[in-house]
């Protein structure tokens, strides 16, 4: 191990986008291994795995479930997500038994770390070195220094029916009958999650609708508004009648973010299979269809996450022009380890140091967020030693830049 790998290691990562549970949820939950896919669990289903099968709901048995695991194992070993579990069971639980009964005696294991205390810490604070990780669940309830929560704001826009509109209103705490009043209900639920300890919003509307947002007239949602509100509870309007209002709220959203000084995180790009069952096409994410609220927003921090992948080369152009657009790397190693190589390589060439954010393990278990830094230190040590040997970086300008994308970026944007 080289000095530039060795440096890379030690670093204590700041955690810019994670799916976790906390420590209480998680042992509430009695997490086993089937509650250690996520990811997995998409190829799983591509290459043939009914859906569900190895929920908690499924009525399979443990045997079962085993079985048909390993049988669709088989066929996605070969993937960065397996290769992901396959490095967490290996290096936390000493796993290596691949046969029913090995499954069924490692599930007994995980089953003992979700009851344990003190998993959390030994997982992300000692084996990951990872200092504080910002996680979204839709809660802001924490209750461990591990984490920080950031909150999903979709439910606020992404309205259809009476029944949205009144979701949000007893969330707020707040009578609503005019979209005046429905804004107010808004902003009482960023403020409160902002007293509560979030360090930003989050907006993934890329799985459900495209990217690009208009801007409407307050009359034009405020019609679409009203109609919502003397339909009946379960009469959704269109998706094409609603839109002037979603994207009122967008726009409503991004201001009051800027006014509470919150980074808005957003996703663009590559879907998850086991999310996106639900029809949306891939070219929704398209990073180009946010340059309408780039330009309009200049004083926003927008985190565009994932890199745009597949559309990283559109990504990379806007990171590189907009002062407002912050690049982050969340997800993107454990889709394509050769394609993080190549946009951080790229990224290196084109894009402020300070403007890029290195890592996110967007998991939803702590084994698989240690594998994936795991990896994202590997591929970050490799593309800066090549930088140095090429002559473009010295090893010192090196070192500085891994300290930026893997803590000092985000203790500055986030203002930790």
């Amino acid at each position: 191990m080289n000095s530039l790998q060795e440096y890379v290691q030690q670093i204590r990562i700041i955690d810019g986008h994670e799916h976790l549970a906390t420590p209480a949820i998680r042992k509430r939950d009695n997490t086993g291994i089937f509650g250690l896919l996520h990811y997995l669990d998409s190829d799983l289903i591509t290459a043939g795995m009914p859906r569900d099968i190895l929920s908690p709901r499924s009525k399979t048995s443990d045997e079962e479930k085993a079985a048909a695991f390993l049988t669709y194992w088989d066929r996605t070993s070969n993937t960065t997500y397996a290769r992901m579990l396959k490095t967490a069971l290996e290096d936390l639980y000493g796993f290596r038994d691949w046969s029913v009964q090995g499954i069924l005696e490692l599930d007994g294991k995980v089953k003992a770390a979700s009851a344990n205390d003190d998993w959390y810490r030994k997982v992300l604070n000692e084996q990951s070195g990872i200092e504080v990780a910002f996680t979204l669940i839709q809660t802001t309830v924490m209750n461990t220094e591990l984490l920080r929560p950031i909150m999903f704001l979709d439910f606020a826009f992404k309205l259809r029916t009476l029944k949205d509109i009144q979701a949000v209103e007893r969330s707020a705490v707040v009578t609503v009958h005019t979209l005046e009043d429905y804004l107010n209900a808004v902003d009482s639920l960023l403020y409160r999650y902002v007293q509560e300890g979030m360090v930003a919003t989050k907006l993934g509307h890329a799985y459900w609708r495209s990217l690009a947002c208009g801007k409407p007239t307050r009359f034009e949602a405020e019609q679409a508004f009203n109609r919502m509100m003397v339909g009946s509870l379960d009469e959704p309007l269109s998706q094409a009648d609603c839109l002037p209002l979603q994207d009122y709220l967008i726009h409503f959203i991004v201001r009051r973010s800027v006014a509470y000084e919150l980074p808005i995180q957003i996703h663009t790009g590559h879907h998850e299979t086991s999310v996106s069952g639900n029809g949306n096409i891939i070219t929704n994410s398209r990073v180009t269809g946010l340059l309408p609220l780039l330009l309009e927003y200049p004083e926003s921090k927008f985190v565009l996450l994932h890199c745009g992948l597949p559309y990283q080369n559109e990504y990379l152009s806007l990171a590189k022009n907009f002062p407002n657009v912050y690049a982050d790397f969340t997800w993107v190693y454990i889709i394509s380890p050769t394609a993080a190589k190549q946009i951080l390589s790229q990224m290196i060439e084109m894009v402020p140091g300070t403007k890029i954010q290195g890592f996110g393990g967007d998991y939803n278990f702590v084994e698989g967020t240690y594998a994936h830094q795991k990896l994202a230190r590997q591929i970050a040590a490799d593309v800066l030693q090549e930088k140095v040997r090429e002559g473009s970086l010295n090893e010192r300008e090196a070192m500085t830049f891994a300290d930026r994308i893997f803590r000092d970026n985000l203790i500055e944007l986030y203002r930790l």
